[in-house]
């Protein structure tokens, strides 16, 4: 096998800029605080981490630190938050817990379980969510108000979901209203998500988004911020070009890490797209590259010189190791904000057992050290190329 080195080719190459941010992208800054809140749909992110991931990789030389709120069964009055209280109780632990955390942004998700109670409930609804809404000013964030996942439709025996859709876009149009009026942003991932194909739906039951489901949302809610696509190609030529990377003398740098691949569990697994490596002019024959001796792609001269779609290698082992530790994270903050057996440890029945109140802030350590992990694994480290020539079958 003849092993054709790409550092002849690399160097002094001019290298194309990633795109700018449109102007009205929705940007983190560098010191900004997040947090996530609202029910279900933000409280199962926390265990894939996929929207965290994303817009962590997307800022690699900025400190962004993120917290999650959600509680499942919430809504705009705080009413799962009451535990054995009252919805005032519920609503009080909501704004302190939001306010406690200082935060400069806040992603608020709210309108799904509302719309159950149709057209109906929608004064209601709006109500509540300006009360919220005056509730949260004093922390002068900026907000984002997310609009409520469609029902996906799956088939019977599961129900129709054509009436409840119409009560969501409803619902969709008072956080849209809301937040004109009031100067905040506002996120539809619907217009970008699409439906699943049928051997792999985003749900699992219509409502509640699986792995793959967080996954493609990532991308959904990247575009709905009005962030650009995560552009990234190399075409290796006389005059070679690159989109998100920056070239050396023997390899690469991302811009940004990939977003980690789809869970593995997956029935019908999607594929990572957006980063394409193109060769041309190669002699005949099959060729394999690889990236820091890992092999990533395989094919023929042909289909290198159309471009080959890379779904694999160390950039997205490094972005699965970001999101890992970010799921790492939240886990220990789940326990630091909503610690098993609260009830006997600050409740009614900490007599019982309150002298163990103590261990919870020891949480706080360990949450730093995660944080820690995160701001290392979330700037792009350099890679090198290499192409091995086979056989001409």
């Amino acid at each position: 096998m003849n092993l054709l080195r790409l550092s002849a080719s690399l160097c002094g190459l001019a290298v194309l800029a990633a795109p700018a941010f449109a102007a009205e992208a929705f940007t983190l800054k560098d010191g900004d605080r997040v947090v996530f809140v609202g029910g279900t749909l933000i409280e199962r992110e926390q265990r894939y981490g996929y929207w965290e991931a994303a817009l962590t990789s997307r800022y690699p030389d900025k400190n962004i630190t993120f917290r999650n709120l959600g509680w499942s069964g919430d809504n705009v009055w705080g009413d799962a938050r009451a535990s054995f209280g009252t919805r005032a109780d519920g609503f009080k632990a909501l704004k302190d817990h939001v306010l406690a955390l200082n935060p400069t942004v806040i992603i608020i998700a709210y309108g799904g379980n509302e719309s159950f109670d149709g057209p109906a409930g929608l004064p209601k609804f709006v109500e509540g969510l300006n009360v919220l809404l005056d509730a949260l000013a004093p922390a002068k964030a900026r907000i984002v108000l997310l609009a409520p996942l469609r029902q996906e439709d799956l088939g019977r025996p599961l129900p129709d979901p054509t009436a409840h859709n119409k009560d969501l876009l409803l619902y969709t149009g008072a956080l849209r209203e809301a937040a004109k009026k009031r100067g905040l942003t506002f996120a539809d991932m619907n217009e970008f998500l699409g439906d699943g194909p049928k051997a792999a739906p985003l749900t699992d039951d219509g409502l509640h988004l699986t792995g793959a489901g967080y996954w493609r949302s990532a991308f959904a809610l990247e575009q709905a911020l009005g962030l650009p696509e995560r552009h990234w190609r190399i075409d290796l030529d006389k005059k070679t070009v690159t989109e998100g990377v920056q070239l050396g003398k023997t390899g690469f740098t991302d811009a940004m890490l990939p977003l980690a691949a789809p869970p593995e569990d997956e029935p019908a697994r999607p594929t990572p797209a957006g980063r394409i490596l193109r060769y041309l002019h190669l002699a005949p024959g099959r060729y394999t590259v690889a990236i820091d001796k890992q092999a990533v792609a395989t094919t023929t001269a042909e289909g290198w010189a159309n471009g080959v779609t890379l779904t694999h290698g160390p950039d997205f082992d490094q972005a699965e190791q970001l999101r890992q530790a970010i799921v790492a994270k939240n886990r220990l903050y789940f326990y630091r904000w909503r610690p098993a057996n609260e009830t006997y440890l600050f409740g009614f029945r900490k007599q019982e057992q309150g002298q163990n109140a103590i261990e919870i802030p020891k949480f706080d350590q360990l949450i730093v050290e995660k944080e820690k992990e995160i701001a290392r694994l979330r700037v792009p480290t350099p890679h090198i190329f290499s192409i091995t020539r086979g056989t001409d079958k």
